[in-house]
């Protein structure tokens, strides 16, 4: 079986006491046999069957241990199709010592020896929705969980621009730009959004907020124009821009002649990216295993302590054995899970070299059904800094409490520049621009041109 998708949904307010801790168990609980129940399956109890959508041969069971006030339950939902393929799906529910954990997997394979490829197009599950629908956060680490988020105004765009660069951040963040209000292909934030509930943020930016993103994060690291990017965790100013992905309007409208084809094409490969992601990324919470482990000691101790006759010390034995089997098997299943990671490294390093040796030569139209492969990242205005003697000119395009946002233009051709002795927003910019350590010896402010204002620098 290969893992093609994982969540990790994390309630951490308001659970200080067992009580709390247990109750909110039990309400995720209830949304996950109504999910279950809404499929198809006449009753939730340990074992039964359900009505799978494409008539595949469905079933479940529950797995359930306990440990003092904590528990552990699984939900593992099988659907076997008439081909032979396999899909797994479990949803587990962990209430800890200090909080309480849904643990999502998706699976899949075959039920016989076969060497085939599997083509697969993983789906966020329903209940992944239902579940983060419910009221209160979730979080996954130290990131909060959110539905599609509307990014509106310059400081705005900064607030998002500093998450973005938040070394806690453990999620991909997944920003949708707009022209106008509209984005570049129709509602193309709200399907991105609902197509990675659990496993990213998508965040639908305004004109204002892209510039903002621009002046923050670099020209190489901006988003704007209709652009999308995927914003993965731990970006830094050193990464090679093409590791976080970049989708341009041009490149999203081109990809079909029909724009439903077009979005289509587009969710499933930014779906498949991310939950590829999750699936090697995500780890499975330590405290289930220990509440196991301690739910199986309990029960042994139990049978000890009752065994009078050989009897029980044969049930006792037979116990043990079909244990040792069960953790065989689980260690087994880890072990293959890791050879799947490694492959999965590899993959990904055979991946970064064909995109680096394909940069700048993508074609808009590619093949129906392929990938579409990224955009290449703009060159950054100010990566090659300035040396002594250089003349360069600088546009304003935004304006902000504490400095003008300023980018590299062409000589705007007139002869009219003029010192300026009050332009210190202006040199705040120029200083974020080019850097706090590099100083200019005249900076002039051309008298003709409007729209913001057009300044010429001589280092």
């Amino acid at each position: 079986m290969q893992k093609v998708a994982a969540y990790l949904l994390e309630r951490t307010e308001d659970l200080q006491t067992p009580g709390a801790r247990k109750a909110e168990g039990d309400r995720i609980r209830k949304v996950i046999e109504a999910w279950l129940r809404s499929k198809g399956a006449a009753s939730v109890e340990r074992a039964g069957t359900y009505a799978a959508v494409d008539g595949s041969d469905a079933s479940y069971r529950v797995t359930t241990a306990s440990d003092g006030d904590r528990s552990w339950t699984m939900f593992e939902l099988t659907e076997v199709t008439k081909e032979g393929r396999r899909f797994v799906t479990t949803v587990s529910v962990t209430v800890g010592n200090k909080h309480v954990v849904v643990f999502v997997t998706m699976e899949v394979g075959s039920v016989s020896t076969l060497i085939t490829r599997i083509d697969v197009d993983p789906r966020c599950p329903k209940v992944v929705r239902e579940l983060l629908e419910q009221p209160g956060p979730w979080h996954h680490g130290a990131s909060r969980l959110r539905v599609l988020s509307v990014v509106s105004g310059f400081d705005a765009g900064q607030s998002l621009a500093q998450e973005i660069q938040n070394v806690s951040r453990t999620i991909p963040f997944v920003v949708v730009s707009t022209i106008a209000g509209q984005t570049a292909l129709p509602k193309l934030d709200a399907k991105l959004a609902s197509d990675l509930a659990g496993v990213a943020n998508v965040y639908t930016v305004d004109e204002d907020a892209s510039w903002a993103l621009t002046d923050t994060l670099r020209k190489p690291f901006s988003c704007y124009g209709g652009a999308v990017r995927v914003y993965w965790p731990r970006l830094s100013s050193q990464d090679e821009p093409y590791r976080h992905q970049l989708w341009t309007a041009a490149r999203l409208q081109g990809l079909e002649d029909d724009e439903q084809f077009a979005l289509d094409r587009i969710r499933r490969q930014v779906r498949t990216v991310i939950m590829r992601a999750s699936a090697a990324s995500v780890v499975r919470p330590v405290e289930i295993d220990d509440i196991r482990g301690a739910a199986a000691r309990a029960e042994y101790a139990t049978l000890k302590a009752n065994a009078n006759s050989l009897d029980d010390f044969k049930a006792l034995a037979d116990s043990y054995a079909a244990d040792n089997d069960t953790l065989r098997r689980d260690l087994a299943a880890r072990d293959k899970e890791l050879e799947q990671f490694r492959g999965e490294v590899q993959r990904l390093e055979a991946e970064k070299r064909a995109l680096l040796y394909h940069l700048g030569q993508a074609n808009a139209h590619s093949e129906d059904g392929a990938e579409v492969e990224p955009d290449r990242p703009e060159d950054d205005d100010g990566a090659q800094p300035p040396t002594r003697g250089d003349v360069r000119f600088y546009k304003k395009r935004y304006d902000t409490p504490t400095h003008d946002v300023l980018v590299r233009v062409a000589d705007c051709g007139h002869n009219s520049w003029q010192s300026s002795a009050r332009a210190d927003k202006a040199r705040k910019g120029l200083i974020r621009l080019e850097g706090g350590t590099r100083e200019w010896r005249v900076m002039q402010h051309c008298g003709t041109c409007t729209g913001g204002g057009m300044w010429r620098v001589q280092w």
